[in-house]
Parts: structure tokens; sequence; C-alpha cells
């Protein structure tokens, strides 16, 4: 990796430092809420999603569509960097951007599941996979943006892959296997659950190399 790709990446992060800070303690206290009963556990789970997808699209529209949009990619590509070391760079800056405050979202769900009395342990697969999902559909997020040729588009991506959220949450809490293990007093990691993290594994795999494989070889990549 050479010094201009690092400093790419570098660059993101330092850019995202504030969102990623702020995404990681709204979601952290929001957990904290859920700790307060069943309406703050409404409440605070509610907040906690709402945090980190709204961090994951912030991410893709001011750190791909806004800097295409103000032609700031004109001059990166000046430095000595290939549009696939671009594309490497924003790719690995931006999912490391996300990654931060999703660990510390994950990390604080996992804790209030283990250590709340009030929150069944059973439910710390089903936490799991909802968090792999959201790592999932953010990297399809970012897949698109760096794909996508408008705005629009990239709007239109965000709208479904949020209404993903929601279906994932229903569908898949609803699956015999995770459904019927939920209030349960340990964890169950069955087949059922090994299953959906292997799917999301896949999705988030295919979205990550998927630009290197197209977006860097595209001419009009500006």
């Amino acid at each position: 990796m050479s010094i201009v790709i690092r400093k790419l990446v570098a660059k993101e992060l330092y850019l995202n430092r504030w969102m990623m800070a702020g995404t990681a303690v709204a979601a952290a206290l929001a957990a904290l809420v859920c700790s307060f009963g069943a309406t703050a556990f409404n409440i605070g789970s509610l907040a906690w999603i709402t945090a980190v997808i709204a961090c994951g699209v912030m991410l893709a529209l001011y750190g791909v569509t806004q800097e295409r949009k103000e032609q700031s990619l004109q001059f990166v590509l000046s430095l000595p960097v290939s549009i696939r070391g671009y594309v490497f760079a924003k790719t690995a800056g931006l999912l490391l951007s996300y990654m931060v405050p999703w660990l510390v979202a994950t990390a604080s769900a996992v804790v209030l599941v283990l250590a709340s009395p009030d929150v069944p342990d059973g439910m710390l697969p089903y936490v799991a996979l909802l968090s792999g999902f959201l790592l999932a559909n953010f990297s399809v997020v970012l897949c698109a943006a760096l794909h996508a040729r408008s705005e629009a588009a990239v709007i239109a991506i965000i709208i479904v892959t949020n209404m993903a959220v929601s279906i994932f949450m229903f569908v898949v809490g609803a699956l015999p296997g995770i459904r019927d293990h939920l209030s349960g007093p340990v964890p169950v990691w069955n087949g059922t659950v090994l299953n959906v993290l292997l799917v999301e594994f896949l999705v988030l795999a295919i979205a990550v190399a998927l630009p290197l494989a197209t977006a860097a070889r595209r001419r009009d990549f500006i």
C-alpha cells in the first residue's frame, strides 16, 4: 500500500472523526436507556438503530456523493494514485469510519443484553444478527454510492436499504430457530443464526470487493 493511499484513508478518518464520536456516544447512551424498563427499551432501541443507520447514510452522502459533486475528486486524482487506488482508499477509509462507531454500538448492545436482568440473554444472537446486517447494509450503500452516477440514485438506494432494516427485523425475528429462543435464559447459536451470519458476511464481502472490480475501471468515474 502506497503512502498516498494510506494518507487518503487517514484523511477519511480525520474528516469523519466527529461523526464517528457522536454516533458512538449516541449509540452507547441509547443502549443505556434501554435498561430502564419496557418503554425506555423501545425508545432506546429505536434511537440505537437510528444512530447507526444515520451514520452510514451521512458517510455515503458526504464521503462519496458530495465529494464528486464538489469536483474535489479531480484534485485527488491529480495525485500519484490510480482510480483503483482511490477506490480502495475511499472504500477502506469510509468502512473504517463506520466500523468504529458500529463496534461501539454493537459492544454496548451486547453489554446491555448480558448485564441487564430485564433483557433475556436469549436475545444476544438476534443482536449479533442485527448488528451484522447493519454493517452489510452500509457496505451495500457504500458500494452503490461508488457506482452511482447521480445523487438521486444514491438516495434511492438509501431509501431501499433503510426499508430493508425493518423487513430484516421482522423476517429474521420470525424464524423459528431465532424466535423460539429470544426470551430464553441463554443465547442459542444454532444453524439458523449461523446461516444468517454467513449470508451477511457474503453480502459484505461482495459489496466491498465489487467497486474494485467495476467502479475502478470506469473511465467516467469523475
